[in-house]
């Protein structure tokens, strides 16, 4: 992860951690949908595109027969 994306996960977490860190924040629709439109897009580069490609190929795979174990249960 290059210091651009560390900083940018670093910004990441702090707007999550306001935003779980009051009750008075997730409750409100508003807030949450705003929340939500700023940070999904954040998220699912870093959980699909950053993240994942710095892990090695046996932690991937690790990973995705976690995840079939998981859909099996659900």
């Amino acid at each position: 992860m290059t210091q651009e994306e560390q900083i940018r996960l670093y910004r990441l977490m702090e707007k999550l951690n306001w935003f779980f860190h009051q009750e008075m924040h997730y409750l409100n629709g508003d807030i949450a949908k705003q929340t939500a439109r700023e940070c999904y897009p954040e998220i699912r580069e870093f959980t699909y595109d950053i993240l994942w490609n710095d892990l090695s190929k046996e932690i991937q795979e690790q990973l995705m027969n976690e995840e079939s174990s998981l859909s099996e249960l659900l």
